[in-house]
């Protein structure tokens, strides 16, 4: 992948199976709108994220799952 990639491959299941289940949620109508609109907008930044690889909260934050820290 690329250097600038900082979500790992357990992340990005972990974020592909909650994007699944909050959009999901969402276009199901069990929620009010409002919820419902909340639910699609995370879901879909999850998915966004794992699809890309590439966290902007990570990045603020200084956290890289995908690269592996360098041995001492």
């Amino acid at each position: 992948m690329k250097d600038n990639d900082n979500v790992g491959v357990l992340d990005t299941a972990v974020r592909s199976v909650l994007s699944c289940i909050l959009l999901a949620m969402a276009v199901e109508g069990i929620f009010s709108n409002t919820t419902s609109a909340i639910l699609a907008i995370a879901g879909l930044l999850l998915w966004t994220t794992a699809s890309s690889g590439i966290c902007l909260v990570y990045k603020l934050l200084g956290i890289d799952t995908y690269h592996k820290p360098a041995n001492h």
